[in-house]
């Protein structure tokens, strides 16, 4: 059987996910996206290739990506067209998701959602895929005290590294070739560790220069810490030194690539609030992601329209 997985492109629980679907269906294509309609369009590519090329039959699992209500339309159509060549469709998360989302394709995907907002997307696919397996397990342990910061055990510094080979033009290679490793139980080896020690002398010089960009303003009795990001920065990681520098409530990532990476600091305000109010917007209370408008080239205009948006997410008039 043909199977294909498209996973989250940006962490640990998209990496596990997709980990945890090879060790069930190993003989399975991976793809990793970020959000957005343009990653949902190649999603849609590489079905469409998939299912009307071949005749041979198969599953589509998609995990660790929550439906935004922009890219429903799309995604319907999507999974519309396979299912009709006689493809299953396994949907696998645990954002948020409207009931918009939820009816545009219950009726052609098998849905495994999480409500409860105490579970990762590795959970669920392990609890799904290999109830039982050892290492299953642990990779969905290992994804979930990544997710949710609980610092319970310990973890190699694998999500630097992913984000240090989002800086290579092979970055899906690299990415898919990681996920098969895990798959193994191989973990960490020698060179993820050559490449991580390289990368740790670029993330360093990277945490003086960013340091030097921030800008710390208050937004109805809130600190909001605005950072200019790199690509050797970790956002969940960095934003821990930032929140110990400045004792900012939030942190807001803002990318040359018009992308923003927001964290909390405390429950006094929810990150998928904040990213609502911004161009293709979604994650959680304590970690989410949007686009912004502003030209990334000019920092003032770019913190002023975060600012904007933490603002319309805690009820302040500005």
């Amino acid at each position: 059987m043909k199977v294909m997985i498209f996973s989250h492109e940006s962490d640990l629980d998209g990496l596990y996910c997709a980990a945890i679907s090879l060790i069930r269906y190993p003989q399975a294509m991976t793809v990793f996206l970020g959000y957005g309609a343009e990653n949902f369009g190649k999603m849609g590519s590489f079905i469409y290739s998939a299912t009307h090329y071949s005749k041979e039959r198969g599953l589509i699992i998609v995990a660790d990506l929550g439906l935004n209500d922009d890219v429903v339309d799309i995604c319907r159509q999507i999974f519309s067209d396979a299912v009709t060549n006689g493809w299953k469709i396994m949907w696998v998360d645990h954002h948020p998701w409207s009931q918009r989302a939820t009816d545009a394709v219950s009726a052609l995907a098998e849905l495994v959602l999480d409500t409860s907002g105490n579970k990762c997307a590795s959970d669920l696919m392990h609890e799904k895929l290999l109830p039982g397996n050892a290492l299953s397990e642990k990779l969905a342990s290992m994804a979930h005290t990544m997710d949710f910061f609980t610092k319970d055990q310990y973890l190699t510094p694998i999500s630097e590294l992913i984000r240090y080979y989002q800086t290579f033009p092979d970055f899906y290679e690299r990415l898919s070739e990681m996920a098969r490793k895990s798959a193994r139980g191989i973990l960490w080896d020698v060179e993820m560790q050559q490449e991580y020690e390289t990368y740790s002398r670029l993330r360093d010089e990277a945490k003086g220069q960013v340091f030097a960009t921030m800008q710390v303003r208050e937004v109805g009795g809130l600190k909001i810490a605005y950072v200019q990001s790199s690509p050797y920065l970790q956002s969940s990681l960095f934003s821990e030194e930032v929140f110990a520098k400045t004792g900012a409530d939030l942190v807001m990532f803002y990318s040359t690539k018009g992308k923003v990476s927001i964290r909390r600091n405390n429950d006094a305000i929810s990150c998928r609030d904040v990213a609502a109010n911004l161009p293709e917007g979604g994650g959680h209370a304590y970690a989410a992601g949007a686009l912004f408008k502003s030209d990334p080239a000019n920092p003032d205009t770019v913190i002023a329209e975060l600012e904007q948006a933490v603002a319309k997410a805690i009820g302040v008039v500005t």
